[in-house]
Formats: structure tokens, C-alpha cells, sequence
């Protein structure tokens, strides 16, 4: 029986041995294992072997083995690998090759041990607007914690900040990128509305920051009267449109506005008046009327700041409209308008500007129901004052007072003529 035994336990292991000979074993693991960069967006793995296929594997901290590739003996000893391809935040990862024969695997070859970490997330400080309608940011970074500081993929040119324009059409741009140890920095004009973005990138993603700047506009309009009488109030009416994305008007208040004026257009323009705008409606912008000149809403540059959002616009102002200012007639007539013959009557004109100046009367042909002129009224300081000798001639007359064109402070003031004003003696 243990004859029996013993051809038996020899023909079992006969029959293993034609399973997995003696002699046949896995093969030897890989030796000189690198990697590096290839370009921005994929590693290079390199490994010696004996001329093998091979298994390529990648592992986290106290993970299991993920496999990324089987590799023909043919193929040679390097494979690219995309970063997309890893799990993005990691740290202490490392890539794993294996050799591969019929019998098996080979024990693991791991890479020097790396992090997939993306920098941290840029926080927008402040934003302005330039002269020259560019963006200056400035930005504050928190370092990273790396476990794996000078790991072989460490590379600062493909890690830092972005600044991405999202337009109001919904596609986005890359305004360029700028290394970690860079806080600030100027974008050039752009096409508006905008939004622009701070993003930290490396390989292995992007951390998009919370706050951003918009970059708007802000678009003005007035109706200005064609003419007013003197010091009287130019009832100028102003409009704003605001917008920060797309066609929708944003809702505002207390946006400051400059209401400006020049007296021809050769001239510089000057602020007269400083007032409270908003987006929701027309108001008032007026000004005493004070000579002929040209007017312009203007609107400053405007900065506002939110939790989450700078919102800038570059200044704006209207084109340039044109009104005329004429002499004011302030009062005027007889005093009395209806007498008896014998008795005094006085007349008396007072005009704005109060200006010295010589006017003109003229009379009322009742026959031609015309006017006519007939001689000389001298206007001191605005005013004029008759006192008539006793009047006998009975009927009525009709005068009125043609006041030139005269200019006060460099600005013209146009002629103006007084109403008809009738005295009767019966």
C-alpha cells in the first residue's frame, strides 16, 4: 500500500509538472524605472527589461493596484501617460510596472512616488480699470501642502494661475497664464460684457476662484431742449443703460453722473452740475440756462465691490447737443393801462441778463396790423423806466421792445422781444 502511495503521489506530481514545470517562474521585475514630463499634458514612464511585455498599474496611499495597460513584448520600454488618466489631489501616488511571461507577472517596479495636486485656489484681492481700459488684478495664493516636495514631476512651468474671459455669448477664452509666485496682473482690453476668472491649473485640473470682475457697460442718453429763456432751468432729462452679461439691463441707483457744458466745440469741456443717475428710468439733470453752449451727460469710471464680484465700467458720455438761451423778459407794460386825457402814465421793461444795453420799440399799426420800429430804447442794468407829460391824444397804442443779442461771461444770449403791451386814453 504505500507502494501504492508513493506512484501515486508520483504521479500526481507528474501530472503537475506537465501544469507548471519545475523549472518555469515569473519573470524579473522591471529595473530603471523613470518619469517626466513629456509636455503639459502627459507623463512619460521608461523602464528596463529583458525585451518583455509588460502591465502597466498606478496606486494610491494604501490602495489597490489599477491597472492602465497590457504592453506587447514588441512594444517599447516607455508609454505615455495622460494625467487626466490618474486620480486628480493625490498625493504620495506612483506608477507600477511589470514584466509579463506566460508563467505570471513579476514582482512590482514602482516609480519614485509623485503627488497629482492642484495648486491652490487663487482669491481676487482687487481689480481696476486703467486708462487705457485694461484690467489690473491682483490676487492672493495659500501655498500647498506636498507630501512628495521635488517629486520628479514637479514642474512649475506647468503649474499657476489663468485668467479666462467668459463673453456674453457663453464661449470663454485663456488670457494667459502666470507662474504661483505671481499675485497680479494686467489684461489687455476686452470686448464687453465680460467676465473674467482666476483659476489655479496644473496637469492635473484647474480650481476655479469664487470671486470674479465683470467687466460692463454703461451707456448714457439725454434729451436737452432747443432753447430756454435766461437763468430759467434747462429741463435736461438723462438716461443710463447698464449691462454686465448679455441684453439684460442691469437694475441700479446712485450711479454718479456729470452733466457738462462748453460754450462752442472748440472748447474744453466743463462740469456744471453733479448729479444721482439710475437705470430704471429717466431723471432730471437740469441747469439754469445762462447763454448758448453745448451739453454732454458724462459718467465717471465706476468701481463697485460685492461679496463675490468687482464690477467695473469705463466712463461714457453722451455726444454733444446743442441750446440756445434768450433774453428774458421779466415784466413790463403801462401803468395805467386805461386812463383819462390829461393824466401821467409810466412804462416800464425789466430783461435778464441785467445788462446795459440798447433796445428797440416797436408799435403796432393798427390800420396794417404790423409792426413797425420806431427809434431807440436805452436798457441800464436790465431795466428801463418812462414817466409820460400829461397824454390828451385819446385811442389806444400798442408797443413792445426788441432786445439784441448781447453775451455775458463769453456766452451769447440771444435777442428776445417783450409781448405787446397797450395803453388806452378815452
Amino acid at each position: 500500500m504505500r507502494k501504492i502511495a508513493l506512484t501515486a503521489a508520483a504521479a500526481a506530481l507528474l501530472t503537475a509538472g506537465l501544469q507548471a514545470p519545475a523549472w518555469a517562474a515569473a519573470p524579473d521585475a522591471p529595473t530603471d524605472i523613470t518619469i517626466a514630463w513629456a509636455d503639459s499634458e502627459n507623463i512619460k514612464l521608461t523602464w528596463a527589461d529583458d525585451g518583455l511585455a509588460n502591465a502597466v498599474y498606478w496606486q494610491l496611499p494604501g490602495g489597490d493596484e489599477v491597472k492602465y495597460v497590457d504592453l506587447s513584448s514588441t512594444h517599447t520600454n516607455e508609454v505615455l501617460i495622460p494625467a487626466s488618466a490618474l486620480a486628480p489631489s493625490k498625493d504620495h501616488v506612483k506608477l507600477i510596472v511589470k514584466s509579463a511571461n506566460p508563467d505570471g507577472e513579476s514582482p512590482s517596479a514602482p516609480s519614485p512616488e509623485f503627488d497629482t495636486l492642484v495648486p491652490a485656489t487663487p482669491v481676487l484681492q482687487d481689480a481696476n480699470l486703467a486708462a487705457n481700459l485694461s484690467t489690473q488684478m491682483k490676487w492672493a495664493q495659500a501655498a500647498t501642502t506636498d507630501g512628495t516636495p521635488n517629486d520628479p514631476l514637479d514642474n512649475p512651468a506647468y503649474e499657476g494661475v489663468e485668467i479666462s474671459a467668459l463673453r456674453y455669448d457663453g464661449t470663454s477664452d485663456s488670457l494667459g497664464h502666470w507662474d504661483t509666485s505671481t499675485t497680479s496682473a494686467t489684461v489687455a482690453p476686452q470686448p464687453r460684457p465680460t467676465t473674467l476668472t482666476l483659476s489655479s491649473t496644473s496637469p492635473w485640473g484647474k480650481a476655479k476662484g469664487a470671486k470674479t470682475v465683470k467687466l460692463g457697460t454703461l451707456t448714457a442718453g439725454m434729451t436737452v431742449p432747443a432753447s430756454a429763456l435766461y437763468s430759467s432751468r434747462l429741463a435736461i432729462k438723462s438716461w443710463l443703460f447698464m449691462h454686465s452679461t448679455g441684453s439684460i439691463v442691469e437694475r441700479a441707483s446712485g450711479i454718479p453722473v456729470e452733466l457738462q457744458a462748453r460754450a462752442k466745440s472748440t472748447d474744453a469741456w466743463k462740469t456744471w452740475g453733479r448729479y444721482s443717475g439710475n437705470t430704471t428710468a429717466a431723471f432730471d439733470t437740469g441747469i439754469a440756462s445762462l447763454g448758448n453752449r453745448q451739453y454732454r451727460l458724462w459718467v465717471p469710471a465706476r468701481k463697485v465691490v460685492s461679496s463675490n464680484i468687482i464690477f467695473l465700467t469705463p466712463a461714457a458720455s453722451t455726444g454733444a447737443k446743442s441750446s440756445k438761451t434768450l433774453v428774458k423778459i421779466v415784466s413790463g407794460g403801462f401803468n395805467p393801462t386805461v386812463t383819462r386825457p390829461g393824466a401821467r402814465w409810466t412804462f416800464s421793461l425789466k430783461v435778464l441778463p441785467a445788462v446795459t444795453v440798447r433796445g428797440t420799440w416797436q408799435y403796432w399799426n393798427w390800420d396794417t396790423n404790423t409792426w413797425y420800429s420806431d427809434g431807440k430804447i436805452q436798457i441800464t442794468k436790465g431795466s428801463y423806466y418812462y414817466r409820460s407829460d400829461p397824454d390828451s391824444e385819446l385811442g389806444t397804442i400798442r408797443l413792445r421792445v426788441v432786445v439784441p443779442t448781447v453775451v455775458v461771461n463769453g456766452l451769447t444770449v440771444n435777442a428776445n422781444t417783450s409781448p405787446g403791451y397797450n395803453q388806452t386814453v378815452r
